[in-house]
């Protein structure tokens, strides 16, 4: 998923307060890093880590300590639970922008920063920082937020900005979005593709928009065109039954195993929207619904036929073999397509990228990747500047240069009319697949408590692979822990 990096959580960060009373549910997980661009943090792996619990411990009360104090001297609260207040800018003569791009990729973003900051010589400048990957990015908030000084904004996903939330960390966008001068017209809010947006609105916060679509991906079918055409196949499977199908002639007739399993709870949500399902209802899991049922139902068919196998975690073995021609497929982040492009760069016409097999290809769903940008809770003048240099990134022109310039999604509809856009569909076939996905693509649940649902999701998915669970029990278990966890948030 580009992939990710993985996450330092604390499971009840943003701790419930009522009156003089409060509760505080303390977990501290670190999780092994992986290659990070838009897998959610948290669960990079399918086994993470339980550190040594008392350091852990020790940290986890120290932050929570000092998180209470920080809540109860400041004496008020702003509704649906969120704490009001300001932080200290950690630097007075920047909008600080503390990000996890690396190379090619942290060069581009520096000077579109540049160029941002050329246009308006006499105001506050962006200054970028590379902060390490989303792990060191939300530990390093997190350690902020204790000390009351905070950057301007950061890179986060959705259920990091929650735990930001509950902090009182970081500010809504729907004033700067709204502002008659400064905000977006109509036009422009049309022209982003709606899901970008939907996924940065958070219902256990009055579902106001506290974060707003930075680097976008979706799920995808990875295939290795010789390997089914050994098969006897001549194109990819559009439906699960075809997949099931197609793996069954793989082995067959290569002796292969079709499939090599990266465990990815986004994998699974993706999986289950595809089968017409839901992940939620309301604060209720639904992991024991037909749709998440038949999805691990496949994965232990997969299993049990030996046509798929679970790759080390942190490993891109999966790509490798398929690049090798040792796997017909593999799923992963449209964001990985420069990656295996660089692996079959002798073999070009052997591979190929589509949407996921589908229960319904008349209706088909997909998950939504990516992380995206939050603005904290500093001075106004910061706000304000963040908040330009965010319009200024996400105009039609720079998101197009953006997407081109490092494999992500151009997040606007205006962008399929755009030269440069058009001349890279054209130069190779697949190139289009993944914009076309933006149109049906879902994301996951934007709730408190869903990074450690990740990691229950995860496990259950290797229970399954592994025989260790049957899918219907793994299911029902899962359901029963993830609403247990969302229930204490």
């Amino acid at each position: 998923m580009e992939d990710s990096g993985s996450g330092f959580r604390v499971s009840g960060f943003g701790s419930r307060v009522s009156g003089i009373g409060f509760a505080i549910s303390g977990r501290v997980e670190l999780l092994l890093d992986r290659r990070c661009r838009d897998r959610i943090p948290g669960t990079p792996n399918p086994k993470p880590q339980t550190l040594n619990p008392k350091p852990q411990t020790l940290f986890a009360l120290l932050f929570l300590l000092v998180f209470t104090v920080s809540l109860l001297s400041a004496g008020c609260g702003g509704g649906n639970g969120v704490v009001t207040g300001q932080f200290k800018p950690i630097n007075a003569t920047a909008a600080v922008f503390w990000d996890r791009q690396t190379t090619e990729t942290a060069e581009l973003l520096r000077t579109i920063a540049d160029e941002f900051n050329a246009k308006r010589p006499a105001a506050l400048p962006i200054k970028v920082e590379h902060t390490g990957g989303y792990k060191e990015i939300f530990q390093k908030v997190t350690a902020s937020i204790q000390a009351g000084a905070l950057p301007s904004m950061a890179v986060a996903y959705q259920s990091m900005t929650a735990e930001y939330i509950q902090a009182g960390a970081v500010v809504p966008f729907d004033p700067f979005i709204s502002d008659p001068v400064a905000g977006l017209s109509p036009a422009d809010l049309e022209d982003f593709f709606p899901v970008v947006l939907e996924t940065n609105k958070y219902p256990d916060a009055g579902n106001k928009m506290y974060s707003f679509p930075f680097c976008k991906s979706t799920l995808m079918l990875y295939f290795n065109r010789k390997v089914l055409a050994d098969a006897g196949f001549d194109g990819p499977p559009k439906t699960w039954t075809e997949f099931l199908e197609q793996c069954r002639q793989v082995k067959a007739k290569t002796g292969k195993a079709a499939y090599p399993v990266s465990v990815d709870c986004s994998a699974i949500a993706g999986m289950i929207f595809s089968m017409g399902g839901e992940v939620m209802s309301g604060r209720q899991t639904l992991f024991d619904g037909p749709a998440a049922i038949k999805t691990f139902e496949i994965l232990e068919t997969l299993a049990k036929e030996k046509l798929a196998y679970q790759i080390p975690p942190g490993t891109y073995d999966d790509e490798m073999a398929l690049s090798q021609g040792s796997a017909a497929f593999t799923m992963r982040s449209s964001s990985g397509r420069t990656s295996i492009a660089l692996l079959m760069k002798d073999a070009q016409d052997d591979w190929g990228m589509t949407a996921i097999p589908q229960d319904d290809p008349a209706h088909p769903s997909t998950v939504l990747f990516g992380p995206n940008v939050c603005i904290f809770n500093t001075t106004p003048e910061q706000q304000r500047v963040a908040w330009e240099f965010i319009k200024f990134f996400t105009s039609p022109e720079t998101s197009v240069r953006w997407a081109l310039g490092t494999g992500y999604l151009p997040i606007r509809r205006s962008s399929a009319n755009n030269p440069g856009i058009k001349k890279f569909w054209a130069e190779w076939p697949y190139n289009r697949a993944a914009f076309d996905c933006l149109p049906f693509a879902k994301s996951e649940p934007n709730l408190a408590g869903w990074q450690e649902v990740r990691t229950l999701v995860e496990t259950a998915e290797t229970e399954v692979l592994t025989g260790v669970k049957s899918a219907k029990d793994a299911a029902t278990a899962l359901k029963q822990k993830a609403d247990a966890v969302l229930a204490r948030q």
